[in-house]
């Protein structure tokens, strides 16, 4: 399995060493580089890649344009301009809910070359909230989700829920089915102002800056954690729409990703540190491991001193970031540097939860180690602040070196259907949708092999003392004559035990006659 890290940078239009920059995917573990993106740069959250591998693709949103670039693995220039109604702020992707995919998460059977996402889900900088069905184009739905710009937007895994963050310090949770039934009523005007939230919440008093879904398979334990400019980090349960727990901080809160198995948070702060928050700890005085908060409980994080749960490299590292800056831009006095303290743009977390890989407004990505929180690999530096980070993991073999490189592209792939503009038609048949059918055959169902794999996950289930025992059958004949051998042998040796203790009480009467 080969683990992969994706970072872009915003880019400044005024810089036009800025404009040079890259967007790269690189190995976390060996620092091979996978893929470059030439001239990619966006807002804060304004990227979304599918995955690693040809025929995956990246959707940039404009810096300051209604634009929108597609870019296909392998290849660094743009393959579509796509314009958008307005300027987009942050986007996010959903794949279908009923793709075949296997308990490793890989697709069944052969992949076809053209695969895109199911929807694609953006939200602008006047608080409108828009969704595409990319296989077809059809904008599905725009709606006024925000009265100020959108800061964040993400799917839930299993895509049942759209979750967005703005400027106007709200976060909304919307059910996927309701805003994408553009088939319910022919009156469309209707049908988009009865779309109301699922869940609304109001807790925070300035700007969301990111949010987090807890992957999880049960939908009732979905959790989703919020953070913002106000310096807290909100959790709440969102099928009871009920705040948890509530933790704040000293300085505003820039991004926030979560352990795997929810066992800890971690947050990037406005000064450049990094802050991992455990959500259970041990109790000292009955020593069961118990959940941290609950029931709207509000917690103060202290400074730390030791620094047992905050991690430094980005400042640390903030002397060498200024001078590298001061020499780029040599009318720019340090004094004018100093007033901008380096702050941490972006997080994601490790497959294994073990490494922490963060962005600043400096250009620079760190991984990290979580139990050291000491810095094992640095990424080659951006000219601007990173606006999104991405970690992806795939088979070795898909981004094999001699598969897929830099400057390898899908040769046979295909554009996607340019985006609309106006809404979709509510008539089921105009609504055309061009996919392309796997060419491999799926693997055959061998009902004896499934009937085995049963019985022995039966047979293993009913072993409780991790004894695996077998019966050994053999003909008659054999067993009869191992029999014989072995009864003449025990009175071989029986009778040897007789003549012996008849020899003893011999030499014992002998001894007995001496001494008397």
């Amino acid at each position: 399995m080969e683990e992969s890290v994706f970072y872009i940078s915003e880019g400044d239009p005024n810089d036009k060493h800025s404009q040079e920059s890259f967007a790269l995917s690189t190995s976390i573990h060996n620092n091979q580089q996978f893929a470059a993106f030439r001239q990619a740069d966006c807002p804060q959250r304004g990227a979304a890649l599918t995955g690693l591998g040809p025929g995956e693709r990246l959707f940039v949103a404009s810096q300051n344009k209604a634009l929108l670039q597609v870019y296909s693995w392998g290849k660094e220039s743009p393959d579509q301009r796509i314009p958008v109604p307005e300027q987009l702020s942050c986007l996010t992707l959903c794949n279908h809910p009923h793709s075949k995919i296997d308990s490793n998460n890989n697709s069944v059977g052969k992949l076809p070359a053209f695969r895109i996402p199911w929807l694609l889900a953006a939200g602008s900088k006047s608080g409108k909230l828009y969704i595409w069905e990319l296989s077809s184009g059809n904008l599905l739905c725009v709606k006024d989700a925000h009265y100020q710009a959108l800061s964040v937007v993400k799917f839930s895994k299993c895509g049942t829920f759209l979750v967005t963050g703005g400027l106007d310090s709200r976060v909304s949770v919307w059910r996927t089915s309701d805003l994408i039934s553009i088939y319910n009523k022919s009156d469309e005007a209707n049908r988009l102002a009865s779309i109301k939230p699922f869940a609304t919440f109001t807790d925070h008093s300035l700007a969301v800056t990111d949010l987090v879904l807890s992957e999880t398979g049960i939908l009732n334990d979905l959790r989703l954690y919020t953070v913002s400019k106000d310096a807290t980090l909100r959790i709440y349960d969102v099928c009871t729409k009920a705040l948890l727990t509530t933790f704040v901080f000293n300085h505003s809160i820039e991004c926030v990703t979560k352990d795997p198995a929810n066992r800890a948070c971690y947050v990037g702060l406005s000064n450049g540190l990094i802050r991992s928050i455990p959500l259970y700890q041990v109790n000292p005085t009955t020593s069961i491991l118990e959940s941290v908060g609950g029931c709207e409980k509000i917690i103060t994080l202290d400074h730390d001193p030791n620094l047992l749960n905050t991690f430094v490299h980005h400042q640390q590292n903030q002397t060498s970031s200024l001078q590298s800056t001061l020499n780029k831009k040599p009318n720019q006095t340090s004094s004018q540097q100093n007033d901008k303290p380096i702050s941490v743009t972006n997080i994601d977390i490790s497959m294994d939860g073990t490494s922490i890989i963060s962005g600043d407004s400096a250009g620079r990505v760190f991984v990290s180690d979580i139990v050291t929180r000491q810095v094992v690999q640095t990424f080659k530096e951006c000219n601007s602040p990173i606006a999104y980070i991405q970690v992806n993991y795939c088979p070795v073999e898909t981004v094999d070196s001699n598969s897929t490189l830099v400057g390898k592209g899908d040769k046979n792939h295909r554009l996607i259907p340019p985006l609309k503009r106006v809404l979709a038609s509510a008539d089921p048949i105009e609504h055309n949708l061009y996919m392309e059918i796997s060419t491999g055959s799926e693997p055959e169902f061998n009902f004896d092999q499934w009937l085995n794999a049963k019985s022995q996950q039966e047979l293993e289930f009913k072993n409780v003392t991790h004894i695996n025992s077998t019966v050994k059958v053999v003909d008659s004949v054999g067993s009869n004559d191992k029999v014989a051998e072995l009864e003449a042998k025990l009175a071989k040796v029986s009778k040897a035990y007789t003549d012996l203790r008849g020899k003893h009480e011999e030499l014992y009467e002998e001894h007995k006659k001496l001494l008397e």
